[in-house]
């Protein structure tokens, strides 16, 4: 019987690990501290993953689209872990210079990574989900809107990521520079929505509180990416913004 109606293979479960922690580089602090800028790299590439994926979810997308959006976080706190504790046994050794600075905003740069993924697995899934049980729909002009800002800031994200794996003080400087036109994009969504709030249309309010509760959480997301280009770069640097384009 065993032989004829064998048991089903267990399904392997795959969890994410550290690609670029090494414990033998403890020894040598600037070592190891480029290891967690490269390490900050994988917990991005999870991010920018949930970024790309989560605004047509939340527009369009099912359930099951959401549930596995918010997964790919359970990757990026796994990976947040393992950088804090490696951040913490770098810091018990002998830091000269500017180390002590690098290392704290190696740190901070992971906590703001941690935070805008928790936007999007805790906020945005959850609008993505009443915007499916309250049968919520999202205009096309709308969705342009909404589209244009994402892409921008998710570009400006990218930039701040870059900045914070690769030392790149011009990715640091297009990002903050960036700004002024998120902040015209917005301005812009929000008289939008203004217009829209007046529109004759069933459910109305419903889809314009749905859908200025995803323009500021986009918002949101770009006020850590912010952070994260002004921050990690080492002491002593400062990014100009007016080199921006």
């Amino acid at each position: 019987m065993e032989w004829l109606v064998p048991d089903k293979p267990v399904e392997e479960i795959t969890v994410i690990r550290p690609k670029y922690l090494d414990e033998e580089l403890l020894e040598t602090p600037s070592l190891a501290l480029d290891r967690v800028r490269l390490e900050i790299g994988h917990m991005g590439d999870c991010f920018k993953d949930m970024l790309e994926q989560i605004l047509p979810a939340v527009l369009g997308g099912d359930k099951e689209t959401l549930t596995r959006i918010a997964r790919i976080d359970d990757d990026e706190d796994i990976l947040y872990e393992h950088v804090i504790e490696y951040l913490g046994k770098i810091s018990r050794k002998s830091l000269t210079g500017e180390q002590p600075g690098i290392l704290l905003g190696l740190m901070r740069a992971a906590n703001d990574l941690e935070t805008m993924a928790d936007i999007i697995e805790k906020d945005l899934v959850a609008l993505g989900r009443q915007r499916i049980d309250e049968n919520i729909n999202i205009s096309a002009d709308t969705r342009h809107v909404l589209t244009t800002l994402h892409e921008m800031i998710s570009k400006a994200t990218e930039l701040a990521i870059t900045a914070a794996v690769d030392n790149d003080m011009e990715a640091a400087t297009y990002s903050i520079g960036m700004k002024a036109r998120i902040d015209s994009l917005v301005d812009s969504a929000a008289r939008h929505e203004a217009n829209r709030l007046v529109a004759d249309e069933p459910g109305r309010l419903a889809a314009y509180t749905l859908e200025v509760d995803i323009i500021e959480k986009l918002k949101s997301i770009y006020y850590f990416a912010k952070r994260i280009a002004k921050k990690v770069a080492p002491p002593g640097e400062v990014v100009n913004t007016e080199q921006a384009a």
